[in-house]
């Protein structure tokens, strides 16, 4: 069974947009012309569609939209994200129309459908124009559509930069109402938190007593992040961890089911040549779905979905292969490593490239860090290393080596090449993450060739991309720490 990462047909992916309707999940994508690579022309992208029974097996649909084809189209440069509704006896899209030629060159647009699958614009696009007066001319998108019943209307928000802000704090959502899906009335910014150039693929939603509104950012460390508000209408607090998933889980949009479980899917960016100091493309392969669901104190927990890890079914044969420090075994799959004021390291061999991680860890008397290696050399200093540090109370995600000074290369011997993580930097994901001593945490790592995907502790997920095949695929350490590393399993 392979993981669903893009339509057949493309060359990679762009936004999902998820849908659920009538028992069947359904992703609105957006697809680039094959062979395009960078912008202007990989922006002109039509909207796949795929449903699906159970999330895991997917029937790929004729293509939703196709760009205008006449250049004076509002859309005719491409059909940017958006948003699918079914009300007032029918299916709505509402996109972004997107024109290099007009005279607004992003645009919100709207399609109608009898049956989901064949779609037809309307011919009053476009609907929504940017109100200039207030807002910059040039990004006006996104929108996403959904029934307030608290308000007792629909409500549509967009992304938008108010013109009455510093320039790389105008990032702001914009609200417009209506009763019938046909005329909207304009409110006004429903968030404007003064931190970032534009929140990309707004949504909003209930979820027990709290409202949620996830965005993405593009700039400020990036990552799809959520507000948490007592009132649709806000005011949006920030929770502790805010992240749905890492700097490279990007533009995630969600949807819920009948049976209440609430799932977004993202998309993690193509590199160059697939390399490792290539540059990040816009558009790329879909990640995992991950699951949330609210914690009582209103935190959104994050998780692998059962229906995936049941993927992962015939077990691998490992072996644990130690490199330095000192390390118990107990039985198949009980590691106990000891590593007070030094290091402790070694490796799980096994010959896959496509599997899951299962395993617990418990800090017996930590006093730096412990963690798990992916993709290491032998030395364990070119590798992703999954930190968890005791003395911060973090779980990172760090593409090693790290930089040093030029000096010191060519002065000293033993220093690295460092890699070249770009604008991510050495830590490339990072959140706040209780670590006690005595207490266990649970780990699934999903790696499918470059792609690598981590969960952790029902809480916490990252995802991020490696082309250069390692020595060793997954290994564990632990440096000034006593830990137990437990129930350790790999399945394929």
């Amino acid at each position: 069974m392979d993981i669903f990462r893009k339509m057949s047909f493309a060359d990679s992916t762009g936004d999902a947009i998820p849908f659920y309707h009538d028992g069947k999940y359904h992703i609105f994508s957006l697809t680039p012309a094959p062979g395009t690579t960078v912008y202007p022309a990989r922006l002109r992208t039509t909207w796949s569609h795929s449903v699906s029974e159970d999330l895991v097996n997917w029937e790929e649909l004729p293509t939703a939209l196709y760009p205008g084809e006449k250049e004076t189209d509002p859309d005719a440069s491409g059909v940017w994200t958006g948003s699918v509704i079914y009300g007032e006896g029918k299916y709505h899209i509402f996109y972004t129309g997107y024109s290099l030629a007009c005279e607004y060159q992003q645009t919100i647009c709207h399609a109608t459908s009898e049956d989901g699958i064949t779609w037809e614009k309307d011919k009053a696009n476009p609907v929504i124009k940017p109100m200039i007066e207030l807002y910059e001319k040039l990004d006006w998108r996104d929108p996403y559509v959904f029934y307030n019943e608290e308000d007792g209307c629909y409500w549509i928000l967009i992304s938008a930069r108010r013109l009455d802000m510093p320039v790389t704090r105008r990032g702001c959502i914009v609200l417009y109402r209506s009763q019938n899906l046909v005329d909207w009335d304009y409110y006004g910014p429903v968030y404007s938190p003064g931190h970032t150039n534009c929140p990309e693929c707004a949504e909003m939603y209930k979820m027990g007593d709290n409202w949620y509104l996830s965005y993405s950012r593009f700039s400020e460390f990036v990552n799809t992040i959520y507000r948490v508000s007592q009132s649709p209408f806000g005011p949006w607090r920030k929770p502790k961890k805010d992240g749905i998933g890492g700097r490279r889980f990007y533009a995630a949009k969600s949807m819920e089911d009948d049976a209440g479980r609430r799932f977004y899917f993202a998309w993690a960016h193509d590199r160059a040549k697939d390399s490792d100091t290539g540059e990040w493309y816009w558009g790329g392969t879909f990640c995992i779905p991950h699951e949330v669901a609210a914690a009582e104190d209103g935190e959104l927990n994050v998780r692998l979905p059962k229906e995936y890890e049941a993927l992962f079914e015939e077990p691998v044969e490992w072996k644990y292969t130690p490199v330095m420090g000192n390390v118990k075994g107990y039985g198949k799959n009980m590691l106990e490593f000891d590593s007070v004021s030094t290091c402790t390291y070694g490796f799980l061999e096994h010959q896959e490239e496509r599997y899951m991680l299962r395993l617990k860890a418990l800090p017996r008397e930590v006093c730096d860090y412990f963690g798990v290696l992916l993709k290491s050399d032998k030395e364990a200093s070119g590798c992703v290393l999954l930190e968890f540090d005791m003395a911060m109370q973090r779980v990172s995600l760090l593409n090693l080596p790290m930089g040093v000074d030029p000096f010191w290369v060519e002065s000293c011997q033993a220093v690295p090449k460092a890699t070249d993580p770009g604008p991510d930097g050495v830590r490339v994901c990072e959140k706040t993450f209780a670590i006690e001593n005595g207490k266990e945490i649970d780990i699934k790592i999903i790696v499918d060739h470059d792609m690598i995907e981590v969960f952790v502790g029902e809480q916490v997920a990252f995802t991020y991309r490696i082309y250069a095949k390692p020595l060793y695929e997954v290994g564990l350490i632990a440096q000034d720490a006593k830990v137990e590393f437990y129930h350790i399993s790999i399945n394929r």
